[in-house]
């Protein structure tokens, strides 16, 4: 009786899960945009995957040695690197919230972000209603370069398999019982919030959504995500479209075209970023087929968006 009594106390209506990972630059930013929130009921757990040996380990520790006496903070250290969605599941599993937000350790929230999705939860009797998203503003050099504004909501299914990712983990807040219901995070090496979406939209739950930009994510200098970069990035999209293939039997002919145009299409652009002539000319003959003029005007704007960024990285070369 006195444990339950201890953690009824000890509960709160949000938790705010970070995993972190070679970025303590920008992990401190991380967290105190959520002390900033507008909203105050809610615990951040920092869940550190860094190798136990390692210096950012130790130096992520020393961070954290600032917030030991903040009752709302708690640090958790990974015996072992799990990746982004082990570290979540983590995070999801020590949470004590009804809802659980989360925040890469190089994005932001905007001060009312908590309040704002909340608010969409707490209007609506809908025990369907798993996650609430908002819009995301793209920085580079303190510049805001792009506007994430995607709007769906209610069973979306479609939507989320051609637009390969409908809002990134940064930009949810989740209810806990439904994805713990769903699984949780699937171990994979990228798109694990494309898969984690996937997974309660095919459980028949729901999506909505804050008309507002209510978090930020921060470009690196290609203007690439380093999950893009590696194989990582390939191999994450391979199985993202395998998982979503399961469920075309939900969809119509016309829309399992769309989808499977728009896998080839993304596939394309990894295979030729890692060199991987053979599979993007596979992919490639896949999109003429499907959609000749189309593709033909694409792969001529995506060739002209390439040669921007060599010569761009070229004269930022040559101007050290």
């Amino acid at each position: 009786m006195e444990d339950l009594r201890e953690e009824i106390i000890n509960m709160c209506k949000v938790s705010v899960v970070i995993p972190t990972y070679s970025r303590n630059s920008t992990l401190d930013r991380a967290i105190k945009s959520v002390l900033d929130q507008t909203f105050k009921d809610f615990e951040i757990i920092v869940i550190d995957d860094n190798p136990v040996d390692s210096k950012w380990r130790k130096s992520t520790e020393l961070l954290m040695q600032k917030y030991i006496d903040n009752e709302k903070i708690r640090y958790i250290k990974n015996e072992k690197n799990m990746g982004g969605s082990g570290a979540r599941n983590v995070g999801i599993k020590a949470s004590k919230g009804e809802y659980i937000a989360f925040l890469d350790d190089d994005d932001e929230y905007l001060p009312q972000k908590v309040e704002k999705q909340l608010e969409v939860f707490e209007r609506q009797e809908n025990k369907k209603l798993a996650l609430v998203y908002s819009f995301c503003e793209y920085m580079y050099n303190g510049k805001v370069v792009y506007n994430d504004c995607k709007a769906y909501r209610g069973q979306c299914l479609y939507e989320l398999m051609t637009e390969n990712c409908i809002a990134a983990t940064s930009q949810w807040m989740v209810r806990k019982a439904s994805v713990l219901n769903a699984g949780m995070f699937p171990i994979v090496p990228s798109k694990q919030d494309s898969q984690m979406m996937l997974r309660l939209l095919t459980k028949g739950y729901e999506i909505d959504y804050v008309p507002e930009i209510l978090s930020r994510y921060y470009l690196d200098d290609d203007f690439v995500h380093i999950s893009t970069r590696g194989m990582s990035g390939v191999n994450g999209e391979r199985l993202y479209r395998e998982e979503c293939r399961k469920y075309y039997y939900l969809l119509k002919n016309i829309q399992i075209l769309e989808v499977e145009y728009s896998f080839a299409k993304n596939l394309y652009e990894k295979y030729d970023y890692k060199k991987m002539r053979d599979e993007a000319t596979e992919e490639l003959r896949f999109m003429l087929d499907v959609r000749f003029f189309v593709t033909v005007i694409y792969l001529t704007k995506y060739k002209l968006k390439k040669m921007k960024r060599i010569i761009r990285k070229h004269y930022k070369v040559r101007n050290k």
